[in-house]
């Protein structure tokens, strides 16, 4: 809910701005970036091999699943 709630306002932020594009790409860059450090801190937390590990895990992974489709269809619909 938090990573969806910071990229709508990320890019309903871009969306206001008249340099419309280069904000898409920062945002979208920025989702990609927090998303691969969710996902390989959600690897750690699954190699614990503990139930508290693997509840970290799982939530770390799904925290990142939102914002990236998200900016992958935004991206979608500003470039094609």
């Amino acid at each position: 809910m938090a990573g969806h709630i910071l990229w709508l306002a990320g890019i309903s932020a871009a969306i206001a701005s008249t340099d419309r594009s280069t904000w898409v790409l920062v945002i979208a860059a920025v989702s990609l970036v927090v998303g691969i450090a969710a996902g390989m801190l959600g690897w750690r937390q699954w190699k614990r091999q503990t139930r508290k590990g693997e509840a970290w895990a799982v939530f770390l992974w799904a925290l990142t699943v939102s914002p990236l489709l998200l900016s992958l269809t935004v991206l979608g619909v500003t470039y094609l």
